[in-house]
């Protein structure tokens, strides 16, 4: 999120497609893509009303500790990520949520050496009854996690799982789907995978962690209505357990999350982007870009 990032990734840039020389271009300027969502979201039996937003910015982790690099370090032991902070807010009854995952997405590979791999997900929630966390991390083929609750059912517990080559995790299919490096699968391609769902659904069904079986697909591109603007749009579906959801990626670049919707009856339709180095936009009269959103001071 500095001036680094850029020189960075324009000299890896030099030995690779031009696929990944464009999203150098564009992701390594220094500035964050920051989207607003008017969101619908289920809670105990009913939909509550509130707003989301994605936050989409390049940096560089530590190879080992997978945590933001601030410290002089040598290249061999930084890995250059495309990272989502997925925020989520909303009310129920007298109190509100704060929910939000961040998904870690190595640009040029990790320990599979796939572009756009996934290193870490963390996800937390907050309401008054109490703080929820929880952090899983790929290492050695496997998914290494860790879970902190305030609720005795879910408790402190250590969760480890084996990694397929068809795994993909939901949380980071925002990121995987967009395409940003070049195509991930064909117009009309599906795939079945072993799915590690979002950590966010296992707060709401309070289970425990584990891979099921699911459908992916690419379908072909459509005409998408969001907010009274129409988009070409690529739709891409999941399901599994009885579970589905589709969301509609913008097909021309940036390719920005345009809507979804779930069969829990979830929906989210994009409101605004901006591109700023927002870790800048910190006082009081930067409170304008937040009405430029949309979303509530």
């Amino acid at each position: 999120m500095t001036k680094l990032f850029t020189a960075f990734c324009f000299t890896c840039a030099v030995s690779h497609g031009s696929s990944l020389s464009e999203f150098y271009t564009h992701w390594g300027d220094g500035k964050a893509e920051i989207s607003s969502y008017s969101i619908l979201q289920p809670r105990y039996g009913e939909k509550r009303s509130g707003y989301g937003v994605m936050v989409f910015v390049t940096e560089e982790i530590n190879r080992k500790t997978l945590i933001k690099v601030d410290s002089p370090q040598p290249a061999e032991q930084r890995i250059y990520v495309l990272k989502l902070n997925n925020l989520l807010k909303f009310n129920t009854g007298i109190y509100d949520y704060s929910v939000m995952t961040s998904v870690f997405s190595a640009v040029e590979g990790y320990e599979r050496g796939q572009e756009m791999e996934l290193c870490k997900i963390t996800f937390s929630s907050q309401e008054w009854c109490g703080h929820v966390f929880d952090e899983s991390r790929v290492k050695n083929g496997k998914l290494l996690g860790a879970l902190n609750s305030y609720f005795e059912r879910e408790g402190r517990r250590d969760y480890h799982l084996a990694l397929p080559d068809a795994f993909v995790a939901e949380d980071h299919l925002l990121i995987r789907i967009r395409e940003l490096t070049g195509p991930w699968m064909e117009p009309g391609e599906s795939r079945q995978v072993r799915l590690l769902p979002r950590l966010w659904s296992f707060r709401l069904k309070r289970r425990s962690h584990r891979l099921v079986d699911a459908s992916l697909t690419k379908n072909h591109a459509v005409l998408k209505t969001v907010a009274g603007k129409a988009y070409r749009a690529v739709p891409w579906s999941w399901s599994s357990e009885g579970f589905w959801k589709t969301v509609w990626v913008e097909d021309a670049p940036p390719r920005r999350i345009l809507a979804w919707e779930d069969s829990d009856g979830g929906h989210g339709e994009l409101v605004v982007t901006v591109r700023e180095p927002y870790w800048q936009l910190n006082s009081n009269a930067n409170e304008m870009y937040r009405e430029q959103l949309q979303i509530p001071k």
